[in-house]
């Protein structure tokens, strides 16, 4: 039996971060992300908007780098999912990617169950 539960988090960086503060930035949301899992077995996955100007201020490599070494010491969080903007989402567009997430974490629980695990 699975004991724990499958989560989604949705962050948009601000348009005030450049890239040179991103990596600190990035490390102190998603820890803080990490600090809401009950067990250890929670699943999290953290959706991620952020700017282009700031992801091109980096370069991919960089960007890839930093998310690598946020995840690796956040056992929790499955994956971080990141999504290019060219403008800031509105408070209605975050809504809805965060039911849009919502979605996906629920088919992937219906997924789990239909293999004949049983979540706690």
């Amino acid at each position: 039996m699975i004991q724990g539960q499958f989560r989604a988090s949705v962050l948009q960086v601000p348009a005030d971060v450049t890239p040179l503060k991103l990596r600190g930035y990035l490390r102190k949301e998603i820890e803080a992300v990490q600090a809401t899992a009950v067990n250890q077995e929670d699943i999290i996955v953290v959706r991620l908007f952020v700017l282009e100007k700031i992801l091109f201020g980096l370069g991919a490599r960089k960007v890839d780098s930093i998310l690598n070494g946020i995840v690796g010491k956040c056992p929790n969080i499955q994956r971080i999912e990141l999504e290019a903007l060219s403008r800031p989402l509105t408070a209605e567009e975050m809504q809805e990617a965060a039911a849009d997430a919502q979605a996906t974490v629920q088919a992937l629980s219906e997924r789990v169950m239909a293999s004949g695990a049983k979540l706690g």
